[in-house]
């Protein structure tokens, strides 16, 4: 998808901001034509796996930065959408500064970030480019405390639901916000590293210019670093918690299989002692009582008694 949204005359900065959402090859190149870049530029922000960085050449600046969204795991075939279908993950945003043009770059829609960018639209039509990052960075850490809340929410469920039951669901979930932790952390970090930069050194366009942040720009980066540093302590205690929960489940799954295995044990030695005394019995040989007319009453009874003391002993010694 591609939008292009012309700024009025004289507004002194790129007179096109173009807004690419999952673009084909054609749109891609049109955008690459309007803005004047290569489009090998554009195409960095296009990989899912492409890390935050800052990338200048003659042309153009590239910058790009990891963004939250919900990723919904089933498709309509799925008879079960339940609480571990949707997952928490990031993915890159992509920002191209040309003499010509603005271009903002999404590998895949999501509703939140197509927000902020329409807000940012509607509330100026020839937004500075300064004013863009800076929305665009305060705007995707707000999304990832946001996440993170609901991640935090999240464990607190498997924390009950482990307390009160023990399913493949909740190791499935427990799983799950992992992966979006550890995701978020990264992203995170590299966030931090690129928003820094910025704050200390500012952004060159291209060979010939350099972005001008005004102190209220600044002061919006500064909020949104503040916003990505707690986001990073908030996810390694996430780690720890998660880490926690996984090993007390280990163990209670342990002690489960232990505790059974003890009661199969006993209930096996029990069983042993009439097949025993039976099959003593059955054989052709000279033994006590097999000449008296109540002889199955006293080995029956005998042997009742004997696994009674058996079954008293064991549970005695928490053995049964």
């Amino acid at each position: 998808m591609l939008h292009i949204h012309e700024k009025h005359p004289g507004c002194g900065h790129q007179a096109l901001w173009i807004d690419l959402c999952e673009p084909g090859p054609d749109e891609l190149a049109r955008a690459a034509q309007l803005a004047g870049v290569d489009a090998r530029l554009i195409e960095h922000a296009l990989d899912q796996h492409e890390c935050p960085r800052i990338e200048v050449d003659d042309e153009a600046t590239l910058l790009i930065l990891r963004a939250p969204f919900i990723e919904t795991r089933g498709g309509p075939d799925r008879e079960d959408h339940d609480q571990a279908s949707p997952r928490h993950s990031t993915m890159p945003v992509g920002v191209v500064l040309s003499r010509r043009a603005l271009v903002t770059i999404r590998c895949r829609h999501d509703a939140p970030l197509a927000d902020i960018l329409e807000r940012i639209r509607a509330k100026d039509a020839a937004v500075r480019p300064e004013q863009l990052i800076c929305a665009l960075i305060k705007g995707a850490a707000m999304l990832f405390m946001l996440y993170l809340k609901d991640i935090s929410a999240r464990i607190q469920e498997v924390e009950q639901d482990l307390a009160r039951s023990r399913s493949n669901d909740d190791l499935m979930v427990l799983l799950s916000l992992q992966k979006s932790v550890t995701y978020f952390h990264s992203a995170l970090k590299t966030n931090d590293f690129i928003i820094d930069r910025l704050e200390r050194k500012g952004l060159a366009v291209g060979a010939a210019g350099r972005l001008a942040f005004t102190e209220d720009e600044a002061d919006v980066l500064d909020d949104a670093l503040t916003d990505i540093r707690q986001g990073i302590y908030m996810c390694k205690i996430f780690n720890e918690v998660l880490g926690s929960i996984s090993g007390v489940y280990s163990s209670i799954i342990s002690n489960s299989v232990n505790h059974i295995m003890k009661v199969l044990t006993s209930i096996t030695v029990v069983l042993m002692i009439p097949t025993l005394i039976t099959s003593m019995y059955g054989m052709n040989v000279d033994l006590p009582l097999q000449g008296h007319e109540s002889a199955f009453a006293f080995v029956a009874g005998g042997t009742a008694a004997v696994t009674t003391a058996i079954v008293l002993l064991l549970k005695r010694s928490r053995l049964l």
